[in-house]
């Protein structure tokens, strides 16, 4: 392995020393830059990033240590030694606080310098090659931590769900599973030979700071299981899975640049119970292919239907009010209301829901007294982050920065 260095010194006869003593002792090491003033240097050192440094103590324009101070406040990965020909340490003191890796005195002899550059190249090499493997692990895991959890959740459609090895991916992941439930989606062109891996990537870019998932995909559909967090209040769970089962279907039938259909099952409390989720999503799905079979009422009858589904959403916008009551209330199936519904207003409940908690959120935007926090919970919404990302997609900014651009709404 090569590493890079850069030299530093004032005076030319110990610069030249010091580039010969390291191309004959260390073949490994490369020079790929001088510097005769503390400046130089450390415009080298920002520009190059070498591995290491031999820094003179003492230079024109910045000082050694200046430069070592300035670039470790930076976050320079560089290491360092210093170099200076005086007897008073207190130079060396403060570059060893300053995170140096050691030091060297000139003149000195010359088996001493090559011992304290060897020690530094090897304590370098380690750590890079440290770094390496980390890297590697990384990689190795990001192939096949989407496999694993794609045959965790395959293994809910059999008779055995895989309870032991779903404990052990939560224990290895740092997952706290209290309740689940299962989302399934319709493939489209876009999706059907879709990676594994690259499915879980989509899911992770989307739902990062949201909530943990499973997913998995085949020919015909996409399957993912929601890890429901747990500062989500019970009273709210249903509503807030329809929400990211929304999210999931908008993102993603962009991408597909087509309306994703997808179907919603119960929430429970085990793991092996989510073959029933998945069960009860698949059905919901195919009630919504079936959805023409539903629309033989007459015009007047569905906008009824509709102004009364309005009309409960906005009394009841701030409690956890889902498809299934919202259609209890109105005295149809939800299946039914969920397809009137878009076909009348071109937005799904889950969407007009959210149109009218966000114009209540940017109307209490205008009262200072109010926390972010406060907002979100008035406007029905518990989890903070999963607010946050609703507001600016429905603004296009943030809510702090739609409460300094907007004082007189």
């Amino acid at each position: 392995m090569k590493l890079t260095m850069v030299i530093a010194d004032d005076e030319q006869l110990s610069l030249k020393s010091e580039e010969m003593l390291i191309k004959k002792e260390f073949p490994d090491i490369e020079i790929v830059g001088m510097a005769e003033d503390g400046i130089e240097l450390k415009s080298l050192i920002e520009s190059l990033k070498p591995d290491m440094a031999i820094v003179d103590i003492r230079m024109p324009g910045l000082t050694g240590l200046e430069v070592i101070e300035l670039l470790k406040s930076k976050g320079c990965n560089t290491h360092f030694l210093v170099n200076t020909a005086y007897s008073d340490f207190e130079y060396v003191k403060s570059a060893l606080n300053m995170k140096a890796d050691g030091y060297l005195v000139k003149p000195g002899r010359r088996e001493e310098s090559i011992e304290v550059i060897s020690n530094m190249f090897k304590a370098v090499k380690k750590e890079k090659l440290d770094q390496e493997k980390d890297e590697e692990l990384k990689t190795a895991l990001q192939i096949t931590i989407p496999t694993f959890e794609s045959e965790l959740l395959l293994s809910i459609f059999t008779e055995h769900p895989n309870k032991e090895e779903f404990n052990k991916y939560c224990e290895i992941n740092k997952v706290k599973f209290e309740q689940g439930c299962i989302v399934t989606m319709l493939t489209t062109s876009k999706y059907e030979k879709m990676d594994i891996r690259k499915l879980n990537q989509t899911l992770s870019n989307l739902l990062e700071g949201v909530c943990e998932f499973l997913s998995t995909c085949n020919d015909q559909y996409l399957i993912i299981m929601l890890i429901i967090p747990e500062e989500i209040e019970s009273n709210r769970v249903k509503t807030w899975c329809g929400e990211i089962a929304q999210l999931i279907a908008d993102e993603m039938g962009k991408e597909a640049n087509t309306n994703l259909q997808y179907g919603l099952g119960n929430i429970y409390h085990e793991f092996t119970d989510m073959k029933l989720s998945y069960s009860e999503s698949l059905r919901e799905l195919v009630s919504q292919e079936n959805k023409n079979d539903f629309l033989n009422e007459s015009t007047e009858k569905i906008d009824k239907y509709i102004g009364m589904a309005k009309n409960h959403i906005c009394q009841n916008y701030k409690e956890d009010i889902s498809l299934d009551d919202c259609a209890n209330e109105v005295g149809i199936s939800p299946f039914y209301l969920s397809h009137i519904f878009r076909d009348t207003t071109g937005q799904t409940f889950v969407e007009y829901l959210s149109v009218v908690r966000i114009d209540k959120a940017k109307h209490l935007c205008s009262d200072k007294t109010l926390s972010i926090k406060e907002i979100a919970a008035q406007c029905g919404y518990s989890n903070i982050t999963y607010f946050y990302r609703v507001f600016k997609k429905a603004t296009g900014v943030t809510i702090g920065e739609y409460r300094k651009g907007n004082k007189n709404v």
